[in-house]
C-alpha cells in the first residue's frame, strides 16, 4: 500500500510540473490555422536575444542549435498527441535560433572599421553613396579613398557626412571632393532611445561629420549598372524620383510625398512630424509604407499567379498562403 500511495504521490507531482506546459500547448493548438502567425513573433524573440547579449556568440551557435531543433521537429511530427507540447516547442525553438543566427551573421559580414577619435579638417575624396536634403544643406554617404592619417585596417568603409547649401548638387555614383570634420558615432543619449550606432554599423558607416566649405564634384557617374550594379540604379533612381516630386510639390506636401513614395524622409517639419505620432501612422514615415505595402501586392500576386499556373500545386496547396509569405520574407 506505501508503495502505491508513493507513486500516486509521484504521478500527481509530476501531474503539477507538466500542468502549466500542457496549457501552453493547449494554448497553441487552440489557435488552429491562426499558429502561423506566431512564426515571425518567435523569429523576432530570436533576434531580440541576440542584442540583449553582453558578448558576441560563437557562430557555430545557431546553425547547431537549429539543426538540433529542426531534427526534433521532424522525429516528434508523428508522435502521439500527449506529446504535442514538445513537438511545438521544438518548432518555436527552431525558428527562435533561426532569428539569432540570420542576425549574427548579418553582424559579422557587416562588420567594418569604426572610428574612435575626432579626425579634424580632413581632406578626402570618395565615392557618392546615397544623398538625403537635410536642414541647410544635403546629407551624403560616401565610401571615402585612402585617407592620411588613419592606418588602412582602421579607416571607415562608408562616412555620412553634413554638406553645406552651397555644395555642388551631388547624385549617386558621383565622386566628390570635400574637407571635413569627422567624429565617431555617438552613442545612445538615454536608455532605450534610438541607437545611432546600432543603425549606422549595418550600413556599414564608420563615423560621422560636416564639411568645412563646399563639397565638389570631380567626377560625375555616368553608368551605375557598370559602377555599382543594381543597386546604384536604385539610389540613383530614388533620389532622382525626390527631386522631381520635391520641384512639383513644394514644402512639406513634397517632402512627406517623397518619404512614402522613395523612402526618403528629408527635411519634415516637427509639426508634420507630430501630426503623424498623434494619429499614429509615424511607422508610415518611418518605413515608407505606401511603396512598401505595393511592393508587397505586386510580389503576392505575382507569386499567387504562377503557382495558380501549375495544376499540381494549386490543386493540392493554399497558393494564397504561400504567396502571402513571399512578400514577408523579401
Amino acid at each position: 500500500m506505501a508503495e502505491i500511495s508513493l507513486g500516486g504521490e509521484r504521478a500527481a507531482a509530476n501531474e503539477r510540473r507538466a500542468w502549466p506546459f500542457r496549457r501552453l500547448a493547449d494554448a497553441f493548438a487552440a489557435e488552429s490555422e491562426r499558429r502561423i502567425l506566431w512564426l515571425p513573433v518567435f523569429f523576432g524573440c530570436g533576434v531580440a536575444l541576440y542584442f540583449a547579449l553582453t558578448a558576441e556568440p560563437p557562430a557555430w551557435l545557431g546553425p547547431v542549435v537549429v539543426s538540433a531543433a529542426v531534427v526534433a521537429a521532424l522525429l516528434l511530427r508523428r508522435a502521439p498527441d500527449r506529446h504535442r507540447f514538445w513537438r511545438s516547442a521544438a518548432l518555436c525553438v527552431a525558428l527562435a535560433t533561426a532569428g539569432f543566427a540570420l542576425i549574427a551573421e548579418t553582424a559579422r559580414e557587416r562588420a567594418a572599421p569604426m572610428l574612435d577619435h575626432r579626425l579634424g579638417a580632413v581632406a578626402l575624396t570618395g565615392l557618392v553613396i546615397d544623398i538625403d536634403t537635410v536642414d541647410r544643406g544635403w546629407r551624403i554617404i560616401v565610401a571615402p579613398d585612402r585617407m592620411s592619417g588613419l592606418d588602412p585596417s582602421q579607416q571607415p568603409h562608408r562616412l555620412r557626412i553634413h554638406i553645406s547649401a552651397a555644395s555642388d548638387l551631388l547624385s549617386p555614383g558621383d565622386r566628390v571632393s570635400l574637407k571635413a570634420m569627422l567624429y565617431p558615432i555617438p552613442g545612445q543619449s538615454l536608455p532605450g532611445a534610438h541607437d545611432l550606432q546600432r543603425e549606422l554599423y549595418f550600413a556599414e558607416i564608420g563615423g560621422v561629420g560636416y564639411s568645412l566649405g563646399s563639397a565638389r564634384r570631380i567626377a560625375e557617374g555616368e553608368d551605375a549598372a557598370a559602377s555599382g550594379g543594381w543597386r546604384q540604379w536604385l539610389l540613383q533612381l530614388r533620389t532622382e524620383v525626390t527631386r522631381r516630386i520635391t520641384a512639383v510639390l513644394p514644402g512639406s506636401t513634397g517632402v512627406v510625398a517623397a518619404a512614402l513614395i522613395a523612402g526618403k524622409r528629408g527635411t519634415i517639419d516637427e509639426s508634420v512630424k507630430e501630426a503623424f505620432r498623434n494619429s499614429g501612422l509615424s511607422h508610415l514615415l518611418a518605413i515608407a509604407g505606401l511603396h512598401l505595402g505595393l511592393v508587397g501586392a505586386f510580389v503576392f500576386f505575382a507569386v499567387r499567379g504562377v503557382l495558380a499556373l501549375i495544376p499540381s500545386i494549386a490543386l493540392r496547396y493554399p497558393i494564397k498562403k504561400i504567396a502571402a509569405l513571399a512578400p514577408l520574407s523579401d
